[in-house]
């Protein structure tokens, strides 16, 4: 029996409560079977890839739904990664002098 591969338009829920619309497909990737989703964005599609553990549901649905779904919700990568983030420096004299080793 062969497994038939999901590729489509959709709106997956994740666990985390987060809602990722677009474009979804079955691919392997790392050695293991994986969701990716191709999210339509007015600058760009952009691709997250999703194993199968995190997915909580997956509601097929047309191109249009889907389009507007995503300019609902909007962008979901962070404004500013942090990775990208300077780290918090605190003053020298933060701290008692007791406190130092």
């Amino acid at each position: 029996m062969t497994d038939i591969a999901f590729e489509g338009w959709a709106i997956v829920e994740l666990m985390g409560h987060r809602v990722r619309p677009g474009y979804a497909k079955d691919v392997e990737l790392a050695g293991g079977k994986m969701l990716r989703i191709d999210i339509p964005l007015e600058s760009g599609d952009i691709t997250e890839f999703y194993g199968c553990s995190a997915i909580y549901s997956i509601r097929p649905a047309s191109e249009e739904i889907v389009r507007d779904a995503a300019n609902r919700h909007g962008d979901p990568r962070p404004v500013r990664p942090v990775s990208y983030r300077e780290p918090e420096q605190l003053p020298d004299d933060s701290y008692p002098e007791e406190d130092h080793f």
